[in-house]
């Protein structure tokens, strides 16, 4: 037999090993559970587009132009958007020794579609692991003096870089002899507003060191960029005269100096094509910008001043005078010419013949895209459809130097570039010397160094960067215009803008200066209809929603307050009733008084004068007819020129106004009722008193008496008064 104090002992013991054991058996648990990953990552890496995708470019420098002498520089980056490693690797370069031979052969290379001669290994680098979500760039350079360089004939080179069994493409450009003028658009805008013009705030932004607006400048300066610019900038800019910012004033000085050609885009860079699909004649044009002229600053000094300050006359000599619209939208050449730029792809036939009706001479600019594919061959420079003037601008490159504009990374940007001159160079050599037309499309908030290199990539050796004269000057070949589809939604939106514009030009014959609700009126709208909404990643069905509440909210900005039942106790009075007015300006309207029945005489029509931001009392004089009874009295407002204001109010009115006539009547009665008792009484005393045989005198006389108990005293009175005929005797 074990003893009670052994076997506890034994048993203690046990129970040690079974916690031991447990404690051992969750250690190697975690270090099962933490070693799982680092095993992982030992593994070899599966497929990098299991859960992503790696892009890898190759890009020369200097937009792909390897001037001769010049040692060839690339730059390369791989960007590892998968969730796996991208491992190292050696990557080897190549350089064909043939050139490509036209654009197809250039647009089936770069979409990999197409193999053409890699010709030499050039150059070669490691690249090492790419961990998941990051970039790996670098760069390498094959000597000027490499036999792969030295003697190369002019043309448009293959170039390649593999790693990892992936490759990524692009070409270099070595430049010829041939010549062509080729222009470059570049749009001057400041992007989707819903307002008519940029605020104060939004200009100081913009044009700030870092705004997109002082980018574009810093991009175009120096160089021959065609400008269009959307006037609704500079305009935005004058009607604050000097309380714009000074940022903003500085940029407007810029604008006006630079010697670029230019021409002006429609008011908020307005898409034309969906105002024709909408069935107008013509494109809306802003009408006035009275309502945002800040009268309290000084006009620009360079404004030629001829329209008064609103509330002021040509005659005040103490009103400031401000510039008149033209002066506001002056883009810094009153010579150029009426351009129209649709949003690309949004111009079919009708739209065109309608530009060209619109205004004699006026040129469309067209993607090259929307000719008919019989009519390609001649891919930009000057056109005409039948009587329509057209400006070509060359779809593929474009396209490319758009996409570059608005890249981030460097190594990509550099690989569009050296495309978009590589097809320019290969659309030069077969125009025969034309002149060919690129662009740089609209796109909101891209930096000055995407669109500089955008434009610069348009500068290839051997062409020659034209201004917009250069390119109306030539020949115009006939090509045929393509139907295109219309946006739907915003065609749609047409009509109910229009409705708007319409009822708030009648709502606003209540002001001395209409201009003032309906100039804002039409610069929204157009800035609704501006291309920066279609660029993407804004919200144009809230910005039009919101914009049709705005509308409602000013037509119900002047009405009559509702009024409580009212008591009219009198025979003539005045009720008086309350017209808001939530407009920042004085309006002149009729209040206009119905009354459903006879028994109540009114004024039916009432001029007032309401205060600007107030509530104002109208006094209305009122006759009561005979009889009582509730009247009602339709109010309702209507401008000078009898266009309805407002939302009618119906007023209760109780009369009873034969209660004045019953209280006079009351009155009188207890009047003529005492006066009458009053008589009464004098004439039965004199009656009693005659009865009794005394006067009324006497009978005072008695009355007066002392009483029989009173003590005898003469007063003074008493022995004063004259002795009776009793007396006497």
């Amino acid at each position: 037999m074990i003893p009670t104090s052994a076997h506890a002992g034994i048993t203690a013991t046990r129970r040690r090993s079974r916690i031991l054991s447990a404690l051992l058996a969750v250690l190697v648990l975690i270090g099962i559970i933490v070693a799982a990953p680092a095993h992982a990552q030992t593994t070899p890496t599966p497929s990098p587009t299991a859960s992503g995708e790696v892009e890898f470019a190759v890009a020369p420098a200097s937009n792909g132009v390897l001037a001769s002498g010049a040692a060839l520089t690339v730059q390369f980056s791989v960007q590892n958007g998968t969730a796996l490693r991208v491992p190292a690797d050696d990557a080897t370069l190549q350089l064909g020794d043939a050139p490509l031979g036209d654009r197809a052969a250039l647009a089936a290379w770069l979409d990999g579609t197409a193999a053409a001669d890699t010709g030499r290994q050039v150059g070669a680098t490691r690249i090492e692991t790419v961990i998941a979500g990051d970039t790996a760039t670098g760069s390498l350079q094959v000597p000027a003096d490499d036999e792969a360089l030295v003697g190369r004939q002019p043309g448009v080179y293959p170039l390649r870089l593999v790693f990892g069994g992936r490759e990524a493409r692009s070409v270099i450009v070595v430049p010829g002899s041939a010549a062509a003028p080729v222009g470059v658009i570049v749009p001057v805008t400041a992007g989707p507003l819903e307002r008519g013009l940029l605020t104060r705030a939004q200009l100081e932004t913009l044009t700030g060191t870092d705004g997109s607006l002082t980018a574009i400048l810093d991009a175009v300066e120096g160089t021959a960029a065609i400008l269009a610019i959307d006037p609704a900038v500079p305009a935005a800019i004058r009607v604050l005269g000097t309380s714009a910012p000074a940022s903003a004033q500085e940029w407007l000085t810029r604008l006006l100096q630079l010697p670029n050609s230019r021409f002006a885009l429609q008011f908020g860079d307005a898409d034309v094509a969906t105002q024709i699909d909408a069935g107008l004649a013509t494109p809306w044009q802003p009408t006035s910008l009275t309502a945002y002229v800040d009268a309290t600053s000084v006009p620009d000094p360079t404004a030629t001043p001829t329209t008064p300050a609103p509330g002021q006359t040509e005659g005040d000599a103490d009103a400031p005078v401000l510039p008149d619209l033209a002066t506001l939208l002056d883009i810094g050449d009153p010579t150029a010419p009426t351009i129209y730029w649709p949003v690309s792809g949004s111009a079919g036939p009708s739209v065109v013949s309608t530009l060209a009706a619109s205004v004699p001479g006026a040129v469309t600019v067209l993607d090259s895209a929307a000719v008919t594919p019989a009519d390609s061959g001649a891919s930009s420079g000057r056109a005409a459809a039948g009587d329509a003037g057209l400006l070509l601008t060359d779809h593929a490159v474009s396209s490319t130097l758009l996409s570059a504009s608005v890249e981030g990374d460097g190594a990509t940007r550099q690989a569009l570039l050296a495309a978009a001159s590589a097809d320019l160079t290969l659309a030069a050599a077969a125009s025969g010397g034309s002149a060919l037309l690129v662009t740089v499309d609209r796109a909101n908030d891209r930096t000055r160094a995407g669109l500089r290199g955008a434009i610069d990539a348009a500068s290839v050796p051997g062409l020659t960067v034209t201004g917009l004269d250069g390119i109306l000057g030539a020949e115009a070949r006939a090509v045929t215009v393509a139907d295109a589809p219309s946006d739907a939604d915003r065609v749609s939106a047409i009509g109910p803008l229009s409705d708007g514009a319409d009822r708030i030009a009648r709502f606003a014959t209540i002001l001395d200066d209409p201009n003032l609700l309906t100039g804002p009126e039409r610069a929204s709208i157009l800035q609704l209809l501006g291309a920066g909404w279609q660029s993407g990643g804004a919200d144009w069905a809230t910005a039009y929603a919101n914009h049709r509440a705005a509308t409602e909210e000013t037509l119900a900005a002047v009405g009559i307050l509702p009024s409580s039942p009212l008591n009219l106790l009198t025979a003539g009075t005045d009720l008086r009733f309350w017209v808001h007015n939530d407009l920042p300006y004085p309006v002149n309207v009729v209040l206009d008084a119905d009354p459903n029945d006879l028994r109540l005489e009114i004024d039916r029509q009432t001029v007032v004068l309401a205060a600007a931001s107030s509530n104002t009392p109208v006094a209305i004089p009122v006759r009561a007819r005979i009889g009582n009874g509730d009247v009602k009295i339709v109010l309702s407002l209507r401008s000078p020129s009898s266009e309805p204001i407002g939302t009618p109010q119906t007023v209760d009115v109780n009369v009873r106004a034969d209660w004045e006539a019953y209280g006079t009547a009351i009155l009188a009665t207890l009047i003529v009722g005492f006066l009458v008792l009053g008589v009464v009484r004098t004439v039965r005393r004199r009656r009693r008193a005659k009865a009794t045989g005394t006067g009324i005198d006497a009978t005072a006389g008695a009355a007066d008496a002392p009483a029989d108990d009173a003590p005898d005293a003469v007063t003074d009175d008493a022995a004063s008064a004259p002795e009776s005929p009793e007396d006497r005797s």
